[in-house]
């Protein structure tokens, strides 16, 4: 099978994050994260309706269910007030971790054709995200370079479970508040990237805030809304494309990626599918 560099060199690759809409239509807003057959089924339905060219499995969506099933774990990530503990050890959990393995198994042997992304928080974002999840929503933690430098090494750590899985493409997946502007943040994530690169995974940069300097700092790509100097960039198209609001275009060669509006209409959805993709 091609590399997404290879597929997106030679023709419109377009990448569409569905979870949402997908779980509306498919789902009845409840994804089936904890039950391994039941996403797969519900997969294979989204990708039936939708084909995007490339396979997502979101880690933090995975990590938010197993939270809500396991609150346990949630109180052993509160255990401790300091800012790395929470992720320490939600990354830790044995059981999380075979769960996520066995997913990304399923998702090679039913998908061999497509190339399979494993999306995740950031190590800048997974700090405050963990740190939410243990202490409310409303907690903040502070998150600087030790904090981002400890979190790439522990996530690193966490991806070395799925090197013999079949990944292909690794997404870190910044928020638009707490996106880096500067490539030296970016550096920060080297553990993660060493590791990617040991594994021969492509890794890309999530960067939907606008603020994203240029410049690989080691990824392969980065998708943002602009375009980037010294960057293989990715089109990000705007959710609002798929109630209507933003203009439609067909895709040229290269990389596109979209959430799906989870109010979309179908109709509206599938009409816009059909002008990315024309005949």
């Amino acid at each position: 099978m091609k590399s997404l560099e290879q597929l997106s060199a030679q023709r419109a690759v377009l990448w569409l994050d569905y979870v949402d809409y997908a779980g509306r239509l498919l789902a009845d807003g409840e994804v089936p994260w904890l039950d391994v057959g039941g996403y797969l089924a519900w997969q294979r339905q989204a990708q039936s309706l939708l084909r995007s060219d490339v396979l997502m499995l979101p880690v933090g969506a995975v990590c938010g269910a197993w939270l809500a099933a396991h609150p346990q774990l949630r109180d052993a990530m509160a255990s401790k007030s300091r800012t790395m503990f929470p992720l320490k050890t939600l990354l830790a959990d044995p059981g999380l971790r075979a769960h996520l393995t066995e997913l990304v198994t399923g998702l090679r042997g039913s998908f061999a054709d497509l190339p399979l992304a494993l999306a995740c928080p950031s190590p800048r974002a997974w700090v405050a995200d963990a740190y939410a999840q243990a202490h409310g929503a409303d907690a903040e933690a502070e998150v600087g370079e030790d904090e981002i430098d400890s979190a790439a090494v522990l996530l690193a750590d966490f991806m070395r479970q799925f090197g013999e899985s079949g990944i292909d493409v690794l997404l870190l997946q910044e928020t638009a508040d707490r996106e880096p502007d500067t490539l030296a943040d970016v550096e920060l994530y080297q553990p993660v990237l060493n590791i990617a690169t040991h594994y021969r995974w492509e890794v890309g940069l999530y960067a939907p805030g606008g603020r994203y300097p240029g410049g690989t700092a080691g990824l392969g790509f980065v998708i943002a809304p602009q375009a980037l100097p010294g960057a293989r960039a990715g089109r990000l198209i705007a959710p609002d494309y798929w109630t209507g609001a933003a203009p439609a275009e067909a895709l040229d060669a290269g990389l596109s990626f979209s959430r799906i509006d989870p109010a979309a209409a179908p109709e509206t959805v599938l009409e816009r599918l059909a002008q990315l993709r024309p005949a």
